[in-house]
């Protein structure tokens, strides 16, 4: 394994975060931004066999929809975070963290700055350590997230571990005597997480997520599938609430509630930020109008200014500066160059 697989690090500025696709190894999301003022994405990844460890700085509140690798488990916690924050329209509460199973589908949104932990390993792996700790065979969930309340310092122990292996992992060649190190680092904190999850699940502390609150997810998730699987991608709302059987009353409430807008700005917010991917991925034969309209925007002069209110530059300026250029991805070093200049 050569050195740049064991350490990674991105770090997007701008517009160009939502090119950042690939926040999750093995997994998939896409950025969706509300405006973009003070942009940064600092993200860093390990991976040692079939253990993989990332961390993933926001400075700006951020929804993110995607899913999880197919091949590993994936537990996570907020390091910090804003006083609302998501997952699949869920709360994430204080000393929590969540246990993903394979290829989840997860909506994840914070209303402010926010880092993020995600630990993933295969798992057949992570329950073997775990009956090696409890003596007993214990079977995760192969559906649903199961969230666990963990006593208090259990997350500012786990995030003490992470920081310590990204700081060796950083500086650490596969001939050095640090790999040792690094390994056994990241298998004390398998470890870690083998011994929170037993002792959280023994204790009944499994934080039970409202059903409501999983249908009011899995209502968004297909109002966006119906959105976009129309012709006219700018479908109404009348339409959306006919399909489901809510009233727009109802809908509204649901929206402002599980996600923290109303449908109208939530599908508004999903089609411009559709446009701007697509516009920062644009090809030589490219147009501006071609893509607003595959987006569902007819009113070409109307679309340009509420992007240019969303993301602070006309849709052709996006457009221009792609065509010129490859996405801005920042090695560490030249990070710290551009937040110190």
């Amino acid at each position: 394994m050569s050195s740049s697989s064991i350490y990674q690090c991105n770090v997007y500025f701008g517009l160009d975060v939502a090119r950042a696709s690939d926040i999750l190894y093995g997994g998939y999301f896409e950025h969706r931004l509300s405006s973009s003022a003070q942009l940064s994405l600092y993200h860093q990844r390990v991976i040692l066999d079939d253990i993989r460890l990332e961390t993933g700085n926001y400075s700006f509140p951020i929804i993110a929809r995607g899913c999880t690798p197919s091949d590993s488990i994936c537990i996570g916690f907020m390091a910090h975070g804003s006083d609302v924050t998501r997952y699949n329209t869920v709360p994430i509460g204080t000393d929590e963290i969540q246990i993903y199973p394979e290829g989840t589908e997860l909506l994840y949104q914070s209303s402010g700055s926010s880092r993020w932990v995600i630990y993933a390993v295969s798992r057949t792996r992570l329950q073997q350590a775990m009956h090696a700790f409890s003596g007993q065979e214990v079977t995760l969930s192969k559906e649903n997230i199961v969230s666990l309340k963990l006593p208090e310092g259990c997350i500012d122990k786990l995030l003490k571990q992470t920081n310590e292996v990204f700081t060796i992992a950083q500086n650490c060649p596969d001939s050095s005597p640090r790999m040792d190190i690094l390994k056994r680092c990241l298998e004390q904190l398998l470890l870690s997480y083998s011994q929170i999850i037993c002792d959280a699940m023994s204790a009944s502390s499994i934080e039970k997520k409202s059903s409501v609150s999983q249908r009011h997810n899995n209502l968004i998730l297909d109002s966006e599938y119906f959105v976009m699987s129309c012709d006219d991608v700018s479908a109404s709302l009348i339409n959306i609430a006919q399909r489901t059987g809510y009233s727009l009353r109802a809908l509204e409430l649901i929206f402002r509630n599980s996600v923290g807008m109303s449908p109208g700005k939530w599908f508004l917010n999903l089609r411009l930020n559709g446009t701007l991917r697509d516009l920062l991925m644009a090809t030589p034969i490219s147009t501006v109008s071609g893509i607003a309209t595959r987006w569902g925007f007819q009113h070409l002069s109307r679309f340009s200014e509420q992007y240019r209110k969303t993301f602070g530059e006309y849709p052709s300026h996006t457009l221009n500066r792609s065509k010129k250029r490859e996405g801005t991805v920042f090695s560490e070093r030249e990070f710290e160059s551009q937040i110190n200049s």
